[in-house]
């Protein structure tokens, strides 16, 4: 069953391969201005990724 943090870390980690996707999508287009529109798109995602990936400790690693 997927509790509030599992259901988070799944929409995290769709929110950033999307952002990646826009990316991969912003780096092969032609028009520049919808590249543009692409990265932005991208950032905000990834924005949003992160917001909602669980917190990291740093005396784990």
């Amino acid at each position: 069953m997927l509790t509030k943090t599992n259901s988070s870390e799944s929409r995290s980690t769709r929110l950033h391969r999307e952002a990646m996707n826009c990316v991969t999508f912003a780096v092969r287009e032609r028009d520049e201005s919808h590249a543009a529109e692409l990265i932005d798109e991208a950032i905000r995602l990834k924005r949003r990724s992160t917001e909602l990936a669980p917190p990291v400790d740093p005396a784990q690693d």
